[in-house]
């Protein structure tokens, strides 16, 4: 049996594929879904950039303003990406309506809730996210912060008056001249 009747064969084995549904699950990557992750790893960057800075008052209020910016931003492009793939769908569904079905037809109509409340879904998911990071953050610099130092270590006093004995007798040019008070 050669490959091309093997490929018959596997074509009339399967069920036959509803090519709304290929629309509607294709549909949910498209143009847009690169905006959102990158956004949130962006704002994850940002974030760790911002704890880098000295001045806490500052760093706090850039960290509020940042958070506040990268929410509205990964809102925005979420919801880009569902109006897209609510515009591929509707087009879809305009050019082939000999294959919509009463189902698809309502699929497109009844799930308007899902273009006013998955942005709002993803922004606060998307909240969520920075302010851990900046909590962990938080954490992270207040255990650096609170670690003990290690006291200095003082010289024995032997050390100091062999140092300071051995001063005017020195042969190396660059020691200053012993005091002769």
């Amino acid at each position: 049996m050669d490959n091309g009747d093997r490929d018959k064969k596997l074509l009339e084995t399967k069920p036959p594929v509803d090519p709304f549904n290929q629309i509607w699950e294709s549909s949910r990557t498209n143009d847009y879904s690169w905006g959102y992750p990158a956004v949130v790893w962006a704002g994850v960057g940002v974030l760790i950039a911002l704890s880098l800075i000295r001045h806490n008052v500052l760093r706090r209020i850039l960290k509020v303003i940042a958070i506040g910016g990268l929410v509205m931003t990964a809102t925005q492009w979420s919801s880009s990406e569902i109006e897209e793939k609510w515009r591929i769908r509707a087009e879809w569904a305009d050019t082939h309506p000999a294959e919509m079905t009463e189902q698809g037809y309502e699929a497109l109509t009844v799930d308007g809730a899902n273009r006013t409340l998955g942005p709002l879904i993803y922004g606060f998911q998307a909240g969520l996210i920075f302010v851990g990071v900046a909590a962990v953050l938080f954490v992270i610099r207040l255990a650096i912060r609170k670690q003990p130092m290690k006291p200095l270590v003082e010289a024995p006093p032997e050390i100091e008056t062999e140092v300071a004995t051995d001063l005017h007798t020195s042969d190396n040019p660059y020691h200053p001249p012993a005091d002769s008070a």
